[in-house]
């Protein structure tokens, strides 16, 4: 082998082994990026799944009678929040009386974290109205689903309101 041929013999290049590596890179990449987005979504305090979807999907009939019952006992339903996060719900009968002797409760969240649910119980007041406190209520508008008993007939209502932020002592 003379010198001439040594010097035509071609080195390996490095240009082969940067893109081998291109497709593992573009995976580790999208691996990576996938964690970290599962990362964030469970660690979200706004994400939140409705509280056994499939059962009432299956119970459709069941929700479709309940309203057909709130249809039929006509009740009228009040909600009001104050700046001290006291919730109270004013209910009328068909007849515009107020309904006594109930038992109100009540599943409240935010709608900005809805996956804080509260079950609030309402306690009837001297003047008819039912009353409940929401400690340390976030502002903002609130979702409450609504349960009244009386004398074995079941009223579901859904309402929203606003929550003002807490007073200041003064």
């Amino acid at each position: 082998m003379s010198a001439i041929e040594n010097s035509e013999r071609e080195l390996p290049s490095r240009a082969g082994t940067f893109w081998a590596l291109v497709p593992a890179i573009l995976l580790g990449s999208a691996l990576l990026g996938l964690g970290v987005m599962a990362s964030i979504a469970t660690r979200d305090p706004s994400f939140a799944l409705e509280t056994d979807y499939y059962q009432r999907a299956v119970h459709w009939d069941d929700e479709q009678a309940q309203w057909r019952t709130n249809e039929r006992l006509g009740y009228g339903l009040g909600l009001n929040v104050d700046g001290a996060a006291a919730v109270s719900i004013s209910l009328r009968d068909r007849g515009g009386e107020a309904l006594r002797g109930a038992t109100v409760t009540a599943e409240a969240f935010p709608n900005a974290r809805a996956g804080q649910r509260r079950q609030v119980e309402f306690a009837e007041s001297p003047d008819g109205t039912y009353r409940a406190a929401l400690a340390h209520a976030r502002p903002g508008l609130w979702e409450f689903r609504v349960s009244v008993l009386k004398d074995g007939q079941r009223f579901t209502k859904i309402e929203r309101a606003d929550v003002p932020p807490a007073r200041e002592a003064r």
